[in-house]
Formats: C-alpha cells, structure tokens, sequence
C-alpha cells in the first residue's frame, strides 16, 4: 500500500519575526473575544486556504488565552504532523492528553507522532487505550491494523480492518488494508474480492491503478494454488 505519510512542507513561519503582526490581523484584534472553539474554526479556515502561518499564529495567542484547552493542541498538533513537524505534534499532543487523558481522538494522534520516533510501543499502547475508550473509532482500529500488519501480526490487522468495514462499509481504505491482511494469510480468492471492492470505491486513480496490478499478482497466486500442475510445467518449460 502506498504511504500514508505525509509529504515534507517548508517549514512553519516564525511568529515572531518582525514582519508579521502582533495579531492575525494588525494591532487590532477581532478575535479577542472569541472562546476557544470558536478559534479553532479561524485557524482551521486560515490553514484550509493556504495561511498555515496565520493558523498556527492564530492557535498560539489562543493558547496563551485559554491554557486548559486539550482541543487547541490537538488542532495545532495535527497542523504540526500534517507539515511534518513531528518534534512539535508531539509536544502538542502530549498536552492535549494531559489535560484530557481519556480523549480517543488525541491518543490516536500521539501515537501517530509516536511511530514517527519509532515509539511503536507507545504507539500501541495509546491505540489500544483509544479502542478501549470508543471500540468503533475508525481511526483507531485502522491505525493499529497498520501497525500490527507491520509487525507481521497478519490476523490481529484482519481483525482490526474487518471491523472498520463492519463500521464503515463503504470507506474505500480498509478494503485495500483488509484485501493486504487476507493475501498476506494465503486468502488470494478474499483478498481479490476486497481488493475489487476497493476499485469500486475509491476516487483515486493512482491507488486503483496499485490496485490493479496487486490483482493481478495475486490472481496469479491463485491460479497456482487451485492448479499446481500449471506451476510444474511452467518451470519445466523454462528449464528446458
């Protein structure tokens, strides 16, 4: 499956250079009378169109304002992990889970920032604590199949993939993850039906196109197994 990673972006803007003002926009600031939430949505429209400096400018002076908030570093956080800027997610997160030890969303992200330090098992330690605390969160069971599909854990990442469609029945992504945990087992004729599925869900061409060729990989898998003969005089063909 291709990475899921995010791309390196140039580095954040300092907020405190001299070039950018003392608020989002100028010495006045409107949104001084704004509640924490309410900021989130500021920045999170500056960060959507393209001002991920005012964004982050935005979440700083709100987190100087409202110091309890574990939503304003789970936002800045994510911000942080989107651009790369792991070292800082981290930072972020870590408070966000200390002012709110049994938010779901926040764990998932820590271990996110986690398995970007090679922390895996941290990592797995908040997914599963994620899991506990709302069973059929999709970000979390999908984050911990990857993870235990990276471990070699085949079945365990069946499981976890197996119950985000159960959720979610029509996400394209944990047919794709599913379809790699049945091949990795030996089920070639499920892993091509989930692998199907996934065809027909997606809107990316680029994965259908890994799509299809996994298919036809596996495919040939199949053949061999339900036909080992074939198998046979293939390679006696090519020895003679």
């Amino acid at each position: 499956m291709k990475s899921t990673s995010v791309e390196e972006a140039e580095t954040i803007p300092d907020t405190n250079t001299p070039d950018l003002p003392q608020g989002p926009h100028g010495q006045h600031d409107p949104h001084k009378a704004l509640d924490a939430e309410a900021l989130i949505r500021v920045a999170l429209q500056h960060h959507q169109e393209g001002r991920t400096g005012l964004a982050i400018q935005t979440l700083n002076d709100a987190i100087n304002r409202y110091s309890d908030s574990a939503s304003l570093h789970a936002v800045r956080g994510s911000i942080y992990l989107e651009r790369g800027e792991f070292t800082r997610a981290l930072a972020d997160f870590e408070a966000g889970v200390k002012l709110d030890p049994n938010n779901a969303e926040l764990l998932v992200n820590r271990a996110q920032a986690y398995r970007q330090f090679g922390r895996v098992e941290q990592a797995m330690s908040d997914l599963n604590k994620a899991i506990q605390l709302e069973p059929d969160l999709v970000a979390a069971r999908f984050n911990r199949g990857a993870m235990l599909y990276s471990l070699s854990d085949f079945s365990g990442a069946f499981k976890d993939f197996d119950h985000c469609i159960a959720i979610d029945p029509h996400n394209a992504a944990p047919y794709f993850n599913r379809a790699s945990a049945q091949e990795a087992m030996g089920n070639y004729s499920k892993a091509i039906a989930d692998m199907q599925r996934f065809i027909e869900l997606t809107d990316d061409e680029e994965w259908k196109q890994s799509a299809q060729e996994l298919l036809e990989s596996w495919q040939g898998k199949l053949d061999v197994v339900n036909n080992p003969d074939a198998k046979t005089v293939t390679e006696q063909k090519g020895q003679s």
